[in-house]
């Protein structure tokens, strides 16, 4: 795999051209620009991620999965062949996606508009929440500083849907229930396209931005449901 040293401008025209010609014909007359202008340097990127991230955490074993072009339309409104955007996760080893969907993961996402990375669950699963808001009561202060702390890194935006109804204890300091009334849970940040997406400093942002959730994914991650 040959080393990453950004995406180039083409990457991101390709991805609007199959947006606005999303079918098997325009992808089979493309196929070769796919694999030059976006798969190649996302496996590069997302290889280089995992790498650099991984490096002296000798606490954390971790793996890569990167989304597929083609989109499962068997259970999808939406019919269109493609995906035109790419994604990765850094995750737990396990056998399959949707074994990691519940669990939380550090990703990056390219799209022709923006691209984002962050770290949270793709699914939170009601048995994994249950278990979540669980701890969180056990030690309630103990999430407070967490929360607090990671809500000062301006950087990313708390997602997920909310609750309607009360769920567990509740009553705990703004930075708590932030968390609590989720749904699922994640941080995410977003950004136009830019320079920088064509510079192999990619990676050291992405990294670093990463480096920053590692408390919270840290206390994430030891939730068994």
């Amino acid at each position: 795999m040959n080393e990453f040293t950004g995406f180039t401008p083409e990457t991101i025209d390709f991805l609007w051209e199959l947006r606005m010609n999303n079918n098997k014909e325009w992808m089979a007359e493309n196929k070769e620009r796919y694999q030059k202008v976006l798969k190649e340097p996302f496996d590069a990127l997302s290889k280089a991620l995992t790498t650099r991230f991984l490096e002296g955490k000798k606490d954390l074993q971790m793996d890569y999965s990167i989304s597929r072009i083609n989109r499962d339309v068997r259970f999808s409104k939406d019919k269109s062949p493609y995906k035109p955007r790419k994604w990765m996760v850094l995750k737990e080893p396990m056998t399959t996606a949707r074994q990691w969907s519940g669990r939380p993961v550090f990703y990056f996402e390219l799209r022709p508009e923006n691209f984002e990375y962050g770290m949270g669950l793709y699914e939170g699963k009601p048995a994994y929440m249950q278990a979540f808001r669980k701890k969180v009561d056990a030690a309630p202060e103990i999430f407070q500083r967490l929360a607090e702390e990671t809500a000062a890194q301006k950087e990313f935006v708390l997602y997920g849907e909310e609750y309607k109804r009360p769920m567990g204890k509740g009553g705990y300091a703004p930075a708590v229930m932030d968390w609590y009334r989720k749904k699922t849970l994640g941080l995410t940040a977003a950004f136009e396209i830019s320079d920088v997406l064509f510079q192999p400093e990619l990676v050291e942002r992405v990294v670093s931005a990463w480096e920053g959730l590692l408390p919270m994914y840290r206390y994430l991650r030891e939730i068994e449901e």
